[in-house]
This record gives C-alpha cells, structure tokens and sequence, in this order.
C-alpha cells in the first residue's frame, strides 16, 4: 500500500525534507518515519517513533548510516517506492533492561561498563526454560564490561568490541569488554548481570540510564516491542552493507 504521510527524524536541515513535503504529509503520527543521517538518527527514530523506520544516509563522511539502504541521491527512487508500495517491513525485537522498578527499551544494546578506572567485576547468569539461573560463563567477567545486543546491535558497539555480526536469526549476543574472557556467547534467553565489584554505568544504546555499585543488579531480555525498518525493493543488499561497514 502506498504511503501518504511521514514523519521525519534529521540530523541536520537537509534540502531533502523539503522535497519530502511535496509528496506527502509529514505528521507526528506518519505511517511510515524517514530519518535522514546515520545510525545516531536511526536510534533516535526508534525511541521518537513507533511506526516503521527508513533510513536514509546523509552522506557525511564520519557517518556509517548502516540500516540504510539508500542516500539522498536516490531519494526520487525512495518516494516512488513510497507511494508505490514498493518496500517491505523488517521486524526486529528491542532489548529489555529492568533496574530495580526501571525499565528501558534498546534497539541497539545494553552494556555495563566501568565508571572509574578500575576494572569491574560482573557475573551474568541466564535463566533456562524452567526459570532456573545458572551462570553463563566460567566466573566474573573482569574488565572494562559487557554487552548484550540482538541482531541490530550487532554490527554497533558489539562488532567493534568483536563480537559476531548477526544476521537472520532472532538471538542475542553477549560480548565482554576488553575483559579476561575474549569471547562472545550467541543464545536467546533472559539474563541477570549483578555487579561484584567496583562502580559501574549501566547503558542502553549509548545512553547512560543508571550507576551501579557493589551488589546491584540487572536483567536483560528480549522486548516483546519491535523495531520495524523499511526495505526498499532492489537496491542496498546486506553484502554491500556489511562491506561498507568493514571499510568504515
């Protein structure tokens, strides 16, 4: 079905929104939400906007834009699929952070990391089918911290700590630090990360949402909140994605 009203998220005043005016009503409440600039600007739609999200890279130099699928240059090619119908909508579940009666919604990730110096200290444990907590790895993870992303995260913060790209399948991935443990662990359960030493920040997708000390705890798990982005038909495929964020 063809669009007919948008809403539009921008990192700058770019002349394409004023484009963008001419073909359609932009509103709050768009059916669909252009964000035009680079994964900041697509995160930034995510926590604005509920309806599905088109990423379209602003071109800046220092910007990856990874979820896009196209540029400004295309951007006649982007309103005729538009109001042709000529897209489809990829579902991709958010994160779930829960600290003491707080709950935070992450299309990226979650991380707990230091806040001083020091190295923390930082048990993560799972829950399995039954409900039972059992420890993911071997001991504390000691050193800068850890991440939890799922597949839109991945190819963020997770991939440049080294951890694995994800790709077609609805898991998550937790990736520590610079820590004593130099390995990601890929599995789709809920998990419980408690703070054993030092002071810590917890975040989600870049944003600091708490401090953490000694003994305080938090889950992780997937949100039953989607991120919806806009396909376009026929144009940037996951390979040439994934080449220009190996050339970033």
């Amino acid at each position: 079905m063809g669009i007919r009203r948008i809403s539009i998220v921008t990192k700058r005043p770019y002349p394409a929104v004023d484009e963008l005016k001419k073909h359609f009503e932009v509103a709050e409440d768009g059916e669909v939400c252009i964000a035009i600039g680079g994964d900041g600007t697509f995160l930034e739609a995510t926590r604005k906007h509920d309806s599905p999200i088109l990423l379209i890279r602003g071109g800046e130099a220092d910007s990856l834009g990874f979820h896009a699928d196209t540029t400004l240059k295309e951007l006649p090619a982007v309103i005729e699929r538009l109001k042709t119908g000529a897209y489809t909508i990829e579902k991709q579940a958010k994160l779930r952070i829960t600290f003491g009666d707080k709950v935070f919604e992450a299309a990226n990730e979650a991380a707990l990391l230091r806040a001083t110096p020091s190295a923390i200290h930082c048990r993560v444990n799972y829950y399995d089918d039954s409900g039972r907590s059992s420890p993911l790895y071997p001991g504390d993870i000691r050193g800068d911290g850890v991440i939890i992303s799922r597949q839109i995260g991945s190819t963020a913060y997770n991939f440049y700590t080294r951890g694995p790209v994800l790709f077609g399948v609805d898991v998550a991935v937790v990736t520590p630090v610079s820590a004593n443990y130099r390995f990601s662990i890929v599995c789709d359960r809920c998990f419980h990360l408690e703070l054993r030493k030092s002071v810590g920040y917890l975040e989600y997708d870049g944003v600091e949402a708490a401090r953490l000390k000694k003994g305080d705890t938090c889950t992780v798990t997937r949100s039953d909140k989607m991120v919806r982005i806009v396909r376009l038909d026929a144009l940037e495929s996951f390979a040439e994605k994934l080449g220009r964020l190996l050339a970033f």
